[in-house]
Formats: structure tokens, sequence, C-alpha cells
């Protein structure tokens, strides 16, 4: 009995802290910052996040989705970090899901591919 009791206890305490995590990065040649700065910010207003925090000068882009997944607490968060090097941006892209201990029906996979097209379709469109 104190063994299932003590398994409930550990598992209660480990599902509070539980959070998945879906990270992509692309690289863009032959752009500048500002390009895809600016195409980052309207591909996260295109996938209708809203955009909660962000700084140019570090390059990081925060947004949450008004969207709960599945009686989650906490909607899906965009973290997006973009940095310039060597005729080269980056873009590192995560999707927080909070209280999510998988990916219910993809969703976070799905952020992502949504986040990254409309950013390749904004920037073919400069």
């Amino acid at each position: 009995m104190k063994k299932i009791f003590l398994a409930l206890l550990v598992l209660a305490s480990v599902s509070c802290a539980i959070q998945t995590v879906k990270t992509e990065t692309n690289y863009w040649r032959n752009r500048t910052f500002d390009e895809v700065w600016e195409a980052s910010i309207a591909a996260v207003n295109d996938i209708e996040f809203t955009i909660d925090s962000m700084d140019r000068e570090t390059g990081f882009i925060g947004a949450e989705s008004g969207r709960y997944i599945l009686g989650g607490d906490a909607p899906p968060r965009l973290s997006i970090m973009i940095r310039e090097f060597d005729n080269n941006v980056m873009v590192d892209c995560k999707v927080l899901q909070k209280e999510q201990l998988v990916d219910v029906f993809g969703i976070g996979k799905k952020i992502m591919r949504e986040f990254m097209f409309a950013l390749n379709q904004n920037l073919n469109t400069n």
C-alpha cells in the first residue's frame, strides 16, 4: 500500500511540471535580419498567435495562442529566436505546451509547420 501511495505521489508531483516542446531551426541565406524579423512577425500573425513579448536587439519573439488544447490550463506558446551570422539568418522556433505529457493530436508539430510555412511565404513575397 505504501508503494502505491508513493508511486501516486511521485506521479502527481511530476505531472505538475510536464510540458512538451517541439523545436525546429531553419537558416536563410542572403536574407537580412530585418527581412526575417518582419516576416516572422507577419508569420506569427498569420497563424493567429498573439505576440506578447519581443526584443529586436536580442532577436526574441514570444507569442501565445488563444486556443486551449484538450482541457489544458495553458494555451500553446511560441518562442522564436532570430540571429544573423555570415550572410545567414537563423530562426530557432519552439512550441511549448504546458501540462501536456504528449503532443496531443500532433498540435505542436502542426503549429511549427504552420509557422515555418507562413514564414517562407512572407519571405518569398519580399
